[in-house]
């Protein structure tokens, strides 16, 4: 996938399993939401893509002469980072989820705003009839984020993206949103692709996990792979910076995606010249795999010598 003068994802591949939450984690700008908005088809104009496949149950949902994605509520949705932006500003929310039930689902008007207030129960809000009645800005950020997750509930989708979805709430009102999420895998076996940079979010909430950064997987594996055996240097720069012992050789510089070989490589301590080379994913033990030509046997003696 690629803008204007440059590839902003690069061979980005992950599976999600039915009843499994896997993260997406990196900083800011690593590409976690443009992978998000491609699996959606939510690319802004700018941005197209070009090549590539997205599937759910095995049914190919890329279009490969135009490039668009042709997808049901059922099949994917999306819990967006900001969701009272994400909200229609100009209708009440229980009509917005009444909407969802009957375009997805088939209901009449009735019976789905009737559903609609029993979905918003669900989601742990008291006084349901109320909130269905106001609009996204008479409700609290917490409150539209579990209007969100209604949504999807009333979806009841077989893959669900959740961007960032804790951002701006307090401790208290994540963990009630970690749970609602983790509730709605184990309601409905839905998959769920967890956006965060926070990695105590991907501790309680992953099984498995995608590192990325400059739209490039660095690391893939399970959270244990990935918190405790972390392999490449990115994965352990992310690690070391919860403790604030970051490698003082790390610079602080921006992504440049116009660099060919690992989009890494201009900030690594342990860059050496392959690095200009695109690094494919090497096996570290079954299911974790790196893209770091460190681990390349036939390099380690060549990287030993310049650092």
């Amino acid at each position: 996938m690629v803008g204007s003068d440059a590839d902003l994802l690069r061979e980005v591949s992950f599976e999600v399993e039915p009843g499994k939450v896997v993260g997406l984690v990196g900083e800011s700008g690593s590409g976690k939401t443009v992978a998000s908005l491609a699996v959606m088809g939510l690319l802004p104009p700018a941005i197209e893509l070009r090549s590539g496949s997205i599937q759910v149950e095995g049914r190919e949902l890329v279009d490969p002469a135009t490039g668009k994605v042709s997808r049901s509520s059922h099949e994917l949705a999306m819990i967006f980072q900001h969701p009272r932006s994400a909200l229609n500003p100009t209708m009440r929310v229980g009509r917005q989820i009444a909407r969802v039930l009957m375009l997805n689902q088939g209901r009449g008007r009735e019976e789905a705003r009737e559903e609609a207030v029993s979905v918003l129960r669900r989601v742990g809000i008291a006084g349901a009839h109320r909130v269905a009645g106001a609009f996204p800005h008479q409700l609290s950020g917490g409150m539209c984020q579990r209007v969100m997750i209604a949504m999807a509930l009333a979806c009841r989708p077989r893959v669900l993206i959740a961007d960032e979805p804790t951002t701006a709430l307090d401790v208290t009102i994540q963990a009630q949103i970690f749970d609602l999420i983790l509730d709605l895998v184990a309601d409905t076996g839905s998959g769920v692709v967890f956006i965060t940079h926070d990695l105590a979010a991907v501790a309680e909430m992953c099984d498995e996990v995608v590192v990325l950064y400059g739209g490039q997987v660095m690391e893939t594996g399970t959270k244990f792979d990935i918190l405790d055996q972390a392999t490449h240097p990115y994965t352990r720069f992310l690690l070391d910076a919860i403790e604030r012992r970051v490698d003082p050789r790390v610079e602080e510089r921006g992504v440049n995606f116009g660099l060919s070989g690992c989009r890494f490589a201009h900030r690594c301590p342990q860059a050496f010249e392959s690095c200009v080379l695109f690094p494919p994913l090497y096996q570290i033990s079954p299911g974790h795999h790196a893209s770091c030509f460190l681990l390349d046997e036939k390099r380690i003696g060549v990287s030993a010598g310049t650092e």
